[in-house]
């Protein structure tokens, strides 16, 4: 048997099969005017064949990135750059006329900026805010006036409205906080943090997912996803709950939680990636790690979001997963049951679009293979 002496690296053909289907001129000769030469021996062959021409290979890249980081800086600035309160829920517990005083200067100072909530006494004022139903509290009574707070809704909706009842008051009124954060969460962003981080691994876990095996039955890739999950529920609660009591809320309501926003952030990446092909990555990433974050409410409450921006605050996987956390950890489960089904929803409602995305792609195929064949039969 005759062994041939093997060509050297730039004897071989520089184009791709698939480049030289798509241009003649490099089918007739073997070589294109634009394309990558392997300058790093030992590269897989499947690397190879998809490789772009050299343009593309230059211009996509930073037409890519620029655009999401455009996005990124964009949302963001607008987000925070100056927030406002927008129907920010404050209760005031104080005899009428103050209560209308307080009411009147504050809708002054900030109109349509507060919804003011009546409460009859001090005692219904903390349990308003021990159960969510508003941050903060104005009271007024025999023992003096404060500001009643829950400082885990952060030091920055705390200082914002403590800052707003001092001029709407004319004075500055002490803060009695009633709902202090964790002693492992002294600036109330682990919530944030936690979800941003899970939301961050169900991104990348999609995109690894469809890269490796870009055709994998729908049915092993929900397993795959059932693992990542429960994985990523139990690790980031002892990570968070365990080793740096960040997250107060119980081991188990924290693995729940945090493992349904892993699925729900890997279902939404993919039927993205399923539906828009290399175009799905940067969508995704604009969707999950750019609006869902921002819009999250861990580092400010929706009410300081703008008009255009605050509406996604209630529907999307970060949002529901932040209000989730926050309220286990501190405000009697409020919310837990909502952020639970609105990521369920997420979830399900995605995997049902891949689902019927995959079928008619199945059965479109099976149509053309049937046409293909009875055209061949034909004499």
């Amino acid at each position: 048997m005759h062994h041939g002496t093997p060509l050297p690296l730039d004897a071989l053909p520089t184009t791709t099969p698939h480049e030289q289907d798509h241009d003649p001129a490099a089918a007739r000769t073997g070589r294109a005017r634009h394309t990558l030469v392997d300058t790093e021996p030992g590269v897989p062959g499947a690397v190879l064949a998809a490789a772009a021409g050299v343009r593309k290979a230059m211009l996509v890249p930073v037409v890519t990135a620029l655009a999401i980081g455009a996005v990124f800086v964009a949302v963001y600035l607008a987000a925070f750059h100056a927030p406002s309160a927008r129907h920010q829920p404050l209760g005031i517990a104080a005899p009428d006329k103050v209560a209308a005083r307080t009411e009147l200067a504050l809708n002054n100072a900030a109109p349509s900026g507060y919804t003011f909530y009546r409460y009859p006494d001090a005692e219904a004022a903390r349990q308003a805010v021990t159960h969510d139903e508003v941050p903060a509290v104005l009271v007024a009574d025999s023992r003096g006036t404060r500001l009643v707070v829950a400082g885990a809704q952060g030091p920055s909706t705390v200082s914002s409205l403590a800052m707003a009842v001092a001029e709407g008051v004319g004075k500055t009124v002490p803060v009695q906080d009633v709902r202090p954060l964790a002693a492992g969460d002294s600036r109330g962003l682990s919530v944030f943090y936690a979800s941003f981080g899970v939301v961050l691994a169900g991104f990348l876990f999609a995109v690894s997912s469809y890269q490796i095996a870009p055709r994998l039955r729908l049915a092993a890739r929900v397993i795959s996803m059932l693992v990542f999950s429960a994985a990523s529920g139990v690790t980031v609660a002892l990570i968070g709950r365990t080793a740096f009591s960040a997250l107060p809320a119980s081991f188990a309501v924290v693995t729940l939680l945090v493992g349904l926003l892993a699925w729900a952030s890997a279902a939404v990446a993919g039927v993205l990636l399923r539906l828009f092909g290399p175009i799905g990555m940067p969508v995704a990433s604009v969707v999950l790690l750019i609006l869902g974050n921002a819009t999250s409410g861990g580092i400010l409450p929706a009410t300081f979001l703008p008009a255009w921006l605050s509406p996604l605050a209630s529907v999307m996987p970060p949002a529901a997963a932040v209000r989730g956390l926050r309220g286990a950890s501190y405000f009697h489960n409020a919310h837990l049951t909502d952020a639970v089904l609105t990521l369920l929803a997420w979830t399900v409602g995605c995997l049902t679009v891949q689902y019927a995305v995959d079928r008619f792609a199945t059965r479109r195929t099976g149509r053309a293979a049937t046409r293909a064949g009875r055209t061949a039969l034909q004499p």
